[in-house]
């Protein structure tokens, strides 16, 4: 136990962290959970005689705390199924408040709905149950159809709730009442109280660009700034009263600043980003208190472990990783020298300091969202500044002055216009760049490596080899495809179909790019294609060679709108429906038309493909199975959309061979055209994607049959108002030997076809 003392708050919240990342590792492989805490116990006695065992106590530790544990959902309700579920519970603080609705946890439930919901109603809440599907979400969800309120409850916690969400409400409602222009008071509602829910998607876009996305809402850093500001009020006020000679300033302001930095956290929602700031603001303002003041470093470690041993999954949580990093390096980044101009001193320091958490922060954006923004340095030295040093304090000022604070708001909402402008400005200057960093280990490799090099006090030629190997290290963070194998990747898009094909020679083939079919603005409707393009970064691609639409139906075509790289050539059946296909969709989305017309503006071929071999390279052959037209009896069948045909029959079917293995891409056929499929001789394929996402009218016994896959892949989104895939389907593709994986349960599914035909699925 004495070794255990002797570990300083950073490296014991350090090794804490390696044992919760290694939880799921144990849990794939069935370690129990009881046996691990055996096993930290025998380390913690044998580091009473041996003390370097107790890093390994604490990681053992860490490794039972981090185990899954199963979540108990209310008796009748299932998750995942297509059987609507009744949740009854009270709502329980905090409520977020986003572009989504309002947010809060009933029970063991996450619930959204479109209506405000408020801490200590109970409500039935109706709508599908979706499971978490990995660490970075630790509740079921649930998407409200329908709200019954049905009382309130009462309690100091759901008081103490409900007046947070009353001043957060008054507090929106003064900023609107001040006027100004629009986008800024929505913004200023995000800055201020935490409220994103009319933050439009473009002023998000241009922010996040630019790396300041983190101040459209209330972060650590927030919470810093207003806590700062307080206490360094409060002490000069105490320090110039008459007071001020007999008592200690610092000591006396600490207590009102703990307070109001707790009383702020809860009106703004009490994110876990503010959580996390609130534990380190609370143990500086404790050690001012008893006049015993505590190393950032320490802080740091203390508020890691209090954070991870109430919520180890939190480690999976990108904010957490962006923020602690980024604290880490402003803690171990060393002093200025004190000569020269103040002025210069300052740029220096904010030129400085900014990019080395730019640095030492871009493998975790590379890691979890497959881009790197170079605008980061630039903005957060001029642009954060403006907002988290004047606007936050004017607009808060101007709230809580009431009535009278009209014209500060105003002011602030100016300045958020100002910083708007020059964002978008900014984001045609320094556009983010699609850098992937492909696994957890590369990431924490060239993260340790960057704050290295970031905390280093003199540079030497060590310094050299350090950059080298840091090179060296982004350089290797991808996933390099091994010589001379084919992989495909059927890409989680949602509700819809996107398969990434590689070459063994490097080339690339996509077949679908998914879409939201419901949503209603292009870049909401085009999202699976970011999807596709963070994958390509992190496979290393930067171009498609060829990009293949089965049919023209949005969530099979929208996401080609939003991809982020080239695409040489475009496959498409002869002749469309011109009539599902041309027009423009509800809400001005584009038709399939319009977004081959602009590919092609952009220099990429349209091609109607023939059937038969259409291409073969690298050992790869591409062969066009249908849609098959016989335009009169005896003459020449081709390849082209039949006009009695559905446009889902009217499906561009692949098949890919390599070797002596086939991968069959069936579209959405359904009855008629997996017929015709089978009367042309489709062949036997080791892998299906399973027509039509899995839907009833699709998957015929004959088809089946003639392929008899050692794989089924149906591509799907959770819980989709389809209800897809149908169990019965899912029965008989399993009935017939073949294994069925799902997007919407395993996420990205990889298949790989080794150069001696071997057959592997991740």
């Amino acid at each position: 136990m004495t070794s255990l003392r002797r570990f300083s708050p950073l490296p014991a919240a350090i090794a804490l962290a390696a044992g919760i990342a290694s939880a799921p590792a144990l849990d794939h492989v069935g370690f129990p959970t009881p046996l691990r805490w055996a096993l930290a116990a025998l380390l913690v006695l044998g580091a009473r005689r041996l003390p370097a065992l107790a890093v390994a106590a604490v990681v053992v530790v860490g490794a039972a705390h981090g185990a899954s544990s199963p979540v108990v959902l209310p008796t009748g309700v299932v998750a995942d199924d297509r059987i609507d579920d009744r949740i009854v519970g009270v709502v329980e603080g905090p409520v977020i408040r986003t572009v989504r609705g309002s947010g809060a946890q009933v029970g063991a439930v996450w619930v959204w709905a479109d209506e405000l919901l408020v801490p200590g109603d109970r409500i039935a809440a109706t709508g599908l149950v979706r499971s978490a599907r990995d660490h970075t979400v630790d509740r079921p969800e649930l998407s409200a159809r329908r709200i019954e309120h049905l009382g309130e409850d009462t309690g100091l916690a759901v008081r103490a709730w409900r007046w947070a969400a009353e001043l957060q409400a008054g507090a929106v409602a003064r900023i609107e009442d001040a006027g100004g222009d629009p986008v800024a008071r929505a913004a200023l509602r995000g800055i201020v109280i935490g409220d994103r829910s009319a933050v439009p998607a473009s002023l998000d876009d241009r922010w996040r660009a630019v790396g300041i996305y983190h101040v459209l809402s209330v972060s650590g850093l927030h919470l810093a700034v207003v806590a700062g500001l307080v206490f360094a009020l409060l002490r000069r006020l105490l320090a110039a009263s008459p007071w001020g000679g007999r008592i200690h300033p610092a000591r006396w302001a600490a207590p009102p600043s703990l307070v109001f930095a707790i009383g702020y956290t809860l009106v703004t929602g009490a994110q876990l980003a503010t959580v996390r700031a609130l534990i380190v603001i609370a143990l500086v303002l404790i050690g001012a208190i008893l006049d015993r003041p505590l190393r950032l470093l320490d802080a740091l470690g203390i508020a890691a472990l209090i954070i991870l041993a109430w919520r180890p999954e939190d480690l999976f949580d990108p904010s957490f990783q962006l923020s602690f990093v980024a604290a880490l390096t402003l803690a171990l980044r060393p002093p200025l020298r004190r000569d020269g101009s103040r002025i210069l001193r300052w740029l220096y320091a904010g030129v400085t300091t900014s990019g080395w958490i730019a640095l030492t922060t871009a493998p975790i954006t590379a890691f979890h969202f497959q881009q790197v923004s170079a605008g980061g340095v630039i903005g957060n030295l001029i642009l954060t500044p403006l907002v988290e040093l004047l606007a936050l304090p004017l607009a808060l000022a101007g709230v809580v002055l009431g009535p009278f604070g009209g014209p500060l708001i105003r002011l602030a909402s100016w300045l958020v216009t100002l910083v708007d402008g020059a964002a978008g400005a900014l984001v045609h200057v320094v556009p983010v760049g699609h850098i992937a960093v492909a696994t957890a280990g590369a990431m924490c490799v060239i993260v340790v490596l960057s704050v290295w090099f970031a905390s280093r006090k003199e540079r030497t030629i060590h310094d050299l080899f350090l950059w080298i190997a840091l090179c060296v290290a982004w350089s290797v963070a991808r996933i390099p495809q091994d010589p001379g194998t084919l992989r495909v990747t059927f890409v989680d898009v949602g509700q819809g179909d996107g398969a990434i094909v590689e070459l063994p020679d490097g080339a690339v083939w996509l077949i679908d790019a998914g879409g939201n079919a419901s949503a209603h603005e292009l870049a909401t409707a085009a999202a699976p294609g970011d999807a596709i393009t963070r994958v390509l970064a992190a496979y290393g691609h930067d171009r498609i060679d060829l990009a293949i639409l089965s049919h023209p139906h949005p969530d099979h075509y929208l996401g080609l709108a939003a991809v982020g790289v080239p695409i040489t050539e475009l496959w498409s059946a002869a002749e469309p429906e011109v009539g599902d296909a041309a027009v423009p969709r509800t809400g001005g989305i584009p038709g399939f038309v319009e977004i081959a017309q602009g590919l092609a503006a952009r220099g990429t071929r349209i091609v109607h493909p023939p059937l038969g071999i259409a291409r073969a390279e690298a050992g790869v052959t591409l062969e066009v199975l249908a849609p098959r037209f016989q335009a009169a009896e005896g003459g020449p069948v081709i390849e082209a959309a039949d006009p009695v045909r559905t446009v889902n029959d009217n499906s561009l079917v692949v098949a890919i061979r390599f070797r002596g293995r086939t991968l069959l891409f069936a579209g959405d056929v359904e009855r008629e055209g997996e017929d015709s499929l089978i009367a042309a001789g489709v062949p036997r394929a080791d892998v299906v994607k399973i027509p039509h996402h899995g839907s009833p009218t699709s998957s015929s016994s004959g088809l089946i049959a003639a392929t008899q896959p050692v794989l089924a892949v149906i591509s799907c989104g959770r819980a989709n108002a389809f209800g897809f895939p149908s169990p019965a389907v899912v029965a008989r593709w399993e009935a017939a030997g073949a294994r069925v994986t799902r997007t919407d349960r395993a996420g990205s599914i990889i298949v790989v076809v080794d150069a001696a035909g071997g057959l592997a699925v991740e």
